[in-house]
C-alpha cells in the first residue's frame, strides 16, 4: 500500500511540476512575443517622430525661403518705385519730344537692369546674362 501511495504521489508530484512548467513556457513566449511587440510599436513610433521632425524643419526652411523672397521682392517693389519717381522728377523737367533722354536716367536705368540680370532669381533663364553694353548718350 506504501509503494501504491509512492508511485501516486510521485506521479502528483510529476505531473505538477510538467504543468508548472508547461504554465512558465507558455507565459513566457507570450511575454517575449508581447516584448518584440512593444520594441516594433517603440521602433516605429520613434521613426513616426523622426519623419514628423524633418517635415517639420523642412517647412520652416521653405517659409523662411519665402519669408525671404517676399521681402526681396518688396525691396525691389521700392526700389523700383524710388528709381520711377526720381526718373519722372527728372524728366519733367524736360520735353521728351525735343531733348534726348537724360544721361542720368539712362545710366540709371542701365546699373538696375544689370544690377537684376546679375541676380539669378530675378533672371529670365530664357535669354542669356550677359550685361548690356553702355550705350553713349546723346547729346
Amino acid at each position: 500500500m506504501i509503494n501504491k501511495i509512492a508511485v501516486v504521489l510521485t506521479a502528483l508530484i510529476l505531473l505538477m511540476f510538467c504543468l508548472m512548467m508547461w504554465v512558465a513556457f507558455h507565459y513566457y513566449g507570450k511575454t517575449v512575443a508581447e516584448a518584440d511587440a512593444i520594441s516594433l510599436a517603440v521602433k516605429q513610433k520613434n521613426e513616426a517622430e523622426f519623419i514628423t521632425q524633418s517635415q517639420a524643419l523642412s517647412v520652416g526652411v521653405f517659409n523662411q525661403i519665402a519669408g525671404a523672397t517676399l521681402d526681396a521682392q518688396k525691396t525691389n517693389a521700392t526700389a523700383s518705385q524710388d528709381r520711377q519717381v526720381i526718373i519722372k522728377t527728372v524728366l519733367q523737367a524736360q520735353s521728351c519730344a525735343v531733348a534726348p533722354i537724360p544721361d542720368a536716367a539712362t545710366e540709371q536705368l542701365l546699373n538696375h537692369y544689370n544690377a537684376v540680370r546679375q541676380d539669378t532669381r530675378d533672371a529670365d533663364s530664357r535669354k542669356s546674362s550677359s550685361a548690356v553694353p553702355a550705350v553713349a548718350a546723346t547729346k
